[in-house]
């Protein structure tokens, strides 16, 4: 019956059983499984390495094998769909730091045991990583204090093994040659407005249609022209000299293909190159690494170089000592602007040009004769040519990083030690913008400009303490450890900037046209300083029973004295029960778990000075003297730093002989004493008031199977399945009241929420409807709403975020395939609404548009018209009564007027679309080369791989990758391919 089982199971194959020995396949390096063993270590707050089974919360480790092979210039993108729980939003944009959050709130990164509170993901080298341990919620992290609140990523680098000297090189080069999905833009109609465009003088006015893609139809046979085309005065026409007006053009699809055109094959090119070597009294390893990546943008790149030494030493008996130094460099001479806007690309190649203008034209960017002082372009008054903007909108940025701390360890007597640490985190950075004369913002044109930015910042921890570890009896041991604790920071930045340029081009502070301007905001100086005393206590009872004690107490100097000292407690346990009841035989380890967890924020509004009221330097001067202004927020007196209390059961079980694994989380968060901003009468004064307000709860629910679906000594195949729900309630509004609004990223704006209410609702105030649904219009357009509340369109935080890997090994060949994604969450699409609203979606192309182009109206938009009665509501936005009588809509209109008013909002769900969508995120193939090869080319092992990243996407939402969860015009994701080398000597 048994065998029977594990057949149907697809645990065994051929005479295969489950306890089978599998052996090591000779000269190949086979691919880690995810195989859980029992007696697990996994690395906890502090860098203490604890067993798994102890453990009363959630931990889930990544081995640093899987950042090796498909390289990504960030990280975090490979922890995509890897953990159950943290979700990755990962952008398109280059040198865009992905969205990261962890049960709801972004988590603390930790490096080798210190807390990174700069969070430059950047700076972290992929080959450095030795392995991950993702600590899920604030017990896990409470150690860490206010920062450690919200969970926490520890990354442990790699470190010199004891051995003979070794030296590995490691090279990746990807190249971004195709979209996975881009804007699919309609190349029938033209730039213009009501199908009429003639060039002018590029300034929008008149004939040029106001900026819009609403012109004349293209490619129109026209007999009586010389092109036999329609033809009409364009940006590029050359200039009649007899009466110095542009000569007119065929009016024909120059340009079905400028995204293609326009945009760069991307390459991302990672070489490292580490040497390690141990003894009995020390070791070290020295990483060299590189990674440049030249973006799908023209004239953008991003290159980062690393230098990390680490190394341990045992000077004399019983002493330890541990350290880590490295220095990073992040530098650049350009990367994109991002954002929805002039300063995007694809604002200005995809939503405002037509198909009427071949991007490839625009290379030659200088209007001839006015080089240096106007941009060539269709339209100078609105839009920036591509071109120029990649080549003379420079953004320059030069960050250099160094971080390094030192670990001591002395055994005073057997079961007693000293610990020391001090961690350092510096940085020094520099940017400049780089604004070329006649560069196009809203609402402006520039004279040129020039700002310099520099930004310094310095931390350092330095902690003392002791451990005690005794095993009583074989029934009972307990550990400890305690420290006190200071860490100070300071960072100071500042901003200046020209006033216009005097000679465009030349950028220097001299060249200014007037007096240098140096903004409140980007000058300022920021000191903080925290002292604590903290420690854990953990007790094995029975080999069975298992519970941690966590305590923390700081005092920090960003909130005001009297009130700014809190204490962080918390405990967990675990039970295995399977030391405790004889389980089935099919069971082999089976763990029961639960934790408790209190912690606060140590800043108000992460604002270091954000508790003081007190005058501040204004941007306005007079007579030539600065002026000071009072803040105009007021600050409650009794402000109270927000808390969170949390609590989580799980359970881990192992089944026949721990082939299958599988690991659930429940918790819950209560999160209290965030901060409200009032707003208050400018007559008393001030503009809001800040006290603390609403109580939200986060719960959730977490699941990881592992198995190893076949293990022969030939053939293996595990496979890992991450799986997520998460959800965020209000439970409380500030002055009892029943709604409040909360921003959401999502759609980019305040929603309006309701007490009891999901916190991720996304609301939008709607058209009016008819009681069956269908939208109510006046004069031929909607009728917007005249509820007192905005609708729901939906909520942005998917229903389940999911990850499922596979790794498959025969011999010397192993494969890898990673597929994650998320089923529901709703996300509003700025693109898909402004194509509709300039003319460029593909949908605006039929007759209703030619019959508009010729002066008809002949659009009878769907729905209903009122002739009589009405609608009201009461305070809460329900329906009182609704005497309305209707009859269909016969109203014919503009169909380019519609649009450009409705943008087709009805008909498109008001551009609120799902985000369910499934990746094929990562797929490495790799050979193992047999040793007897590989010692005949001088190494002691060697592999190559094939790979490929962000292959194949699905999903129902038009044009844009829903991965980042947000749309703001960024840039086209793109697939990646490439090849990996890595040898060892």
């Amino acid at each position: 019956m048994k065998l029977h089982l594990l057949i149907g199971l697809g645990l065994v194959t051929g005479l295969e059983v489950y306890g089978q020995n599998v052996q090591k396949i000779d000269g190949a390096d086979t691919i880690k499984t995810h195989e859980k063993k029992i007696d697990e270590v996994v690395i906890t707050a502090l860098g203490i390495k604890k067993d798994k089974k102890t453990l009363g919360y959630a931990v889930q480790e990544v081995k640093g094998d899987v950042f090796e092979k498909a390289k990504e210039p960030n990280f975090i993108n490979s922890l995509s769909g890897r953990v159950a729980g943290l979700n990755v939003k990962n952008s398109t944009d280059l040198f865009q730091d992905p969205g990261i959050s962890l049960r709801g709130a972004k988590p603390l990164i930790v490096i080798d045991g210190v807390p990174d509170r700069t969070a430059d993901l950047w700076r972290i080298n992929a080959d450095d990583i030795d392995n991950i341990s993702v600590l899920k919620g604030p017990t896990a992290s409470a150690l860490y204090g206010s920062v450690g609140k919200d969970g926490a990523i520890m990354i442990t680098t790699k470190k010199g093994k004891k051995g003979r000297m070794s030296i590995s090189f490691n090279n990746s080069t990807m190249f971004q040659t195709s979209f996975i999905r881009i804007p699919k833009v309609q190349t029938t109609y033209g730039g213009g407005n009501n199908g009429k465009y003639a060039y002018i003088d590029g300034s929008g006015s008149g004939s040029e249609g106001g900026g819009w893609i609403w012109g004349p139809k293209l490619d129109q046979k026209d007999p009586t022209t010389p092109s036999g085309y329609y033809e009409t005065p364009q940006y590029n026409s050359p200039i009649d000299p007899s009466t110095g007006k542009p000569i007119p053009l065929p009016w024909i699809s120059r340009g079905k293909n400028n995204i293609k055109n326009f945009f760069d094959t991307g390459v991302i090119q990672s070489n490292n190159l580490s040497v390690d070597w141990g003894s009995e009294k020390a070791t070290f390893r020295l990483s060299l690494s590189n990674i440049y990546q030249k973006g799908i943008v023209p004239n953008t790149d991003l290159k980062t170089t690393s230098i990390s030494l680490a190394g341990s030493v045992n000077p004399i008996e019983k002493l330890t000592i541990n350290s880590t130094l490295t220095y990073n460099k992040e530098y650049t001479s350009n990367f994109p602007e991002v954002g929805y806007g002039p300063t995007n690309y694809l604002y200005n190649l995809v939503l405002w040009t037509g198909a009427d203008v071949d991007v490839r034209d625009l290379r030659n960017y200088w209007v001839a004769g006015k080089e240096g002082y106007q941009q060539r372009h269709y339209n100078v008054s609105y839009y920036n040519n591509p071109y120029f903007q990649a080549y003379e909108y420079l953004r320059p940025y030069y960050k250099d990083n160094v971080m390094g701390n030192v670990n001591l360890e002395y055994q005073i007597i057997p079961k007693l030690s000293a610990k020391a640490r001090v961690g350092t985190n510096v940085y020094a950075l520099n940017r400049e913008y780089r604004e070329p004369k006649s560069y196009i913002g809203y609402g402006n044109k520039s004279l040129g400009n020039y700002t310099q930015i520099n930004g310094n910042y310095f931390d350092i921890t330095s902690e003392l303490g002791l451990k005690y570890q005794n095993r009583f009896s074989e029934n009972f041991s307990l550990t400890g450890e305690g420290y006190v604790s200071n860490f100070y920071r300071e960072q100071k930045n500042s901003e200046i900037r020209t006033d216009g340029l005097v000679s465009p081009g030349w950028y220097n502070l001299f060249n200014s046209i007037g007096p240098l301007f140096a903004p409140k905001a980007g000058n300022r100086k920021e000191f903080e300083q925290i002292n604590s005393v903290y420690g854990y206590v953990d007790m094995e009872i029975y080999k069975a029973f298992f519970l941690n004690m966590t305590a923390r107490y700081d005092k920090v100097s960003t909130l005001p004295k009297g009130n700014n000292g809190y204490f962080y407690p918390s405990v967990s346990g675990s039970v295995l029960l399977n030391q405790l009841v004889t389980l089935p035989d099919w069971i082999s380890f089976a763990k029961l778990r639960g934790s408790l967890a209190q912690v606060s924020n140590g800043k108000l509004a992460n604002d270091t000075y954000g508790y003081i009221s007190a005058f501040e330097k204004s941007d306005i001067s007079w007579n030539g003297q600065s002026t000071f202004v009072f803040g105009d927020v007021l600050i409650d007196s009794n402000i109270k730093p927000e808390t969170s209390n949390s609590w989580e059961i799980g359970t881990n079980i192992s089944f026949l002989k721990n082939r299958i694994n599988l690991d659930v989380a429940y918790y819950q968060t209560r999160d209290y004493n965030n901060l409200a901003s009032i707003p208050l009468s400018e007559g008393v004064g001030y503009k809001t008031y800040l006290t603390n307000g609403n109580v939200f709860q986060r719960k959730g629910v977490e699941f990881t199977l592992n198995a190893d679906v076949i293990k022969k000594s030939d053939f293996r195949w595990s496979t890992q399945l991450n799986l997520s729900h998460y959800r965020k309630y209000l439970k409380e509004a500030y002055g009892g009241k029943d709604y409040t609004t909360i921003y959401n990223a999502a759609n980019g704006r305040n929603n309006f929420i309701r007490v009891g209410e999901r916190a991720d609702k996304l609301t939008a105030m709607p058209y009016e409807t008819s009681p069956d649904g269908q939208l109510v219009l006046q004069n031929g357009y909607p009728v917007n709403s005249t509820a007192p509340f905005e609708s729901n369109m939906g909520y942005s935080d998917p229903d389940w975020t999911y990850g499922l890997s596979n790794n498959f090994s025969y011999k010397n060949f192993s494969l890898s395939l990673l597929f994650d994604g998320r089923l529901g969450g709703t996300m509003y699409s700025t693109t898909n609404q402004k194509m509709w609203w300039g003319g460029i979606a593909p949908g605006t192309v039929n007759q209703y548009r030619d019959d508009a182009n010729a002066g008809n109206n002949t659009y009878i938009a769907p729905g209903v018209r009122v002739v009589s009665g009405s609608i009201t509501y009461d305070q809460n936005g329900n329906i009182k009564s609704d005497t309305r009588v209707f009859v269909p809509n016969d109203v014919a209109v503009n169909y380019n007027a519609y649009m450009q008013s409705t943008s087709n909002a009805f008909e498109s769900n008001y551009h609120y679309y799902k985000q369910t969508f499934i990746k094929l995120r990562e797929i490495t193939v790799t050979y193992n080369f047999e040793k007897s090869f590989a010692e005949k080319l001088g190494v002691s092992s060697a592999s190559v791989s094939l790979i490929g990243r962000n292959l194949w996407l699905a999903s129902k939402i038009k044009n844009v990758d829903p991965d980042s969860g947000v749309d703001q015009l960024q840039t086209p994701a793109t697939r990646s391919f490439g090849v990996n080398l890595n040898v060892k000597f």
